[in-house]
């Protein structure tokens, strides 16, 4: 069969010019469409005419299976793209997924001016269904104590936010109660860390990223919606990242209390190491004397007194007795020197951790069990608990077995 017998004709004839225009689309190829003119120039006015061109997007349109791009596609893909949106609001990325839908329905990719409106309403859409999440449920208490954080400290001319921004750095107790006072008074607005969990993390952290970006009075002025919102996913970035650095801050004060110990181990160390060497050499010697008289068969006492003088020699007994270290000659002996430092943040520290996914195993939880112990009777906690308290076994103390027999 030749390719005219399976090609439909379609013959326009077009007053332009007085010439006549053959139309042939080809059923054979429906991905393209020939068009044959009379004349050259007829087909320029033909196909510059915008009843024509919308004619034969119909036609094509028809022939492929595709659908315009009208509103209730539109309508349809923004419903589709709100979801997406909610975790990004980059219109690259959100075009991007348009156009990839847009095909697999089968729908005229629209224009990019169409294209660009549809991307922009739904990532406001898309913001105002984040800052619902985050803002919904929250109580006046809540929101007030949210909007003080953007208010000014008493003491001082900065606002609590910047304050709470404001990371220590040197590994000393002081900075340790530093963020342990930063991390109760973020917790003290009531946000459950749940709450970041209605939103995408990456958005969570877009709002953190452009509240620090802008000035605390700038996030005061916004809206009221919008201002929660931002406040919430700040204070809970705040947590998070102070509960971190509080974490990180005791691996370096415990490290740097053990370090010190065994400095300290070693510098006493070498400056007995003189004496030391001096007592060695002479209970050589003394030994070696001993030795040669039981083997001699002389008197012991003679062959000590023949070496040093019996009183030098109770002397030396003496101060070899403290030049002498325990048995262990363990370095972390010294870790009791460190006890006024950590005392003062120890305390504090168990309450102001609270990590995720350790429960009955953290410090918080084991704090909360032994007040616990306490509220039913109407005791008063004591202020000092010990470590064996919260944790038994942890100094000595006999630890219940856990088979059960």
């Amino acid at each position: 069969m030749s390719w005219y017998a399976t090609t439909h004709y379609r013959l326009r004839t077009s007053q332009r010019s007085g010439a006549v225009v053959a139309i042939i689309i080809a059923s054979a190829t429906p991905s393209c469409f020939a068009i044959c003119a009379i004349r050259a120039v007829s087909i320029e006015d033909y196909l510059a005419a915008e009843r024509n061109r919308r004619r034969h997007a119909a036609e094509l349109q028809d022939r492929l299976g595709f659908r315009p791009f009208g509103t209730r596609p539109a309508a349809d893909l923004a419903g589709w793209l709100l979801p997406h949106a909610i975790e990004t609001d980059r219109l690259a990325h959100l075009a991007g997924l348009v156009v990839e839908e847009c095909r697999r329905r089968r729908i005229v990719v629209p224009s990019p001016g169409a294209l660009e409106r549809l991307c922009v309403q739904a990532r406001y859409q898309a913001r105002g269904e984040v800052q619902r999440r985050l803002t919904d449920g929250l109580s006046a208490d809540q929101r007030r104590r949210l909007d003080a954080l953007t208010q000014r400290r008493a003491e001082t001319n900065q606002s609590w936010l910047a304050w709470l921004r404001q990371m220590p750095e040197a590994a000393k107790p002081v900075a340790m109660l530093g963020l342990i006072e930063r991390l109760d008074h973020v917790r003290a607005a009531g946000l459950d860390p749940a709450r970041g969990h209605r939103v995408h993390q990456a958005r969570l952290a877009q709002l953190a990223r452009e509240a620090g970006r802008t000035t605390v009075q700038h996030v005061a002025g916004y809206e009221r919606q919008r201002r929660h919102a931002t406040l919430v996913a700040v204070a809970l970035d705040l947590s998070a990242s102070l509960t971190d650095q509080a974490v990180d801050l005791f691996d370096r004060l415990i490290g740097t209390m053990f370090r010190k110990a065994n400095e300290r181990h070693a510098r006493a160390f070498q400056a007995d190491g003189r004496a030391l060497n001096e007592k060695v050499r002479l209970y050589a010697r003394v030994g070696a004397a001993l030795i040669a008289a039981r083997d001699n068969k002389q008197d012991a006492f003679d062959a000590i007194t023949a070496v040093i003088p019996w009183d030098r020699f109770l002397a030396t007994v003496a101060e070899a007795m403290t030049l002498a270290r325990s048995e262990e000659f363990d370095a972390y002996q010294m870790l009791g020197e460190h006890y006024a430092g950590i005392r003062r943040w120890g305390s504090g520290f168990p309450r102001g951790i609270r990590l995720p996914g350790c429960a009955g195993r953290g410090g918080a939880d084991a704090r909360d069990r032994h007040a616990a112990r306490y509220e039913p009777e109407g005791r008063a906690q004591p202020a000092e608990i010990r470590a064996d308290q919260l944790y038994p076994g942890a100094l000595g103390a006999p630890r219940a077995s856990r088979r059960g027999h």
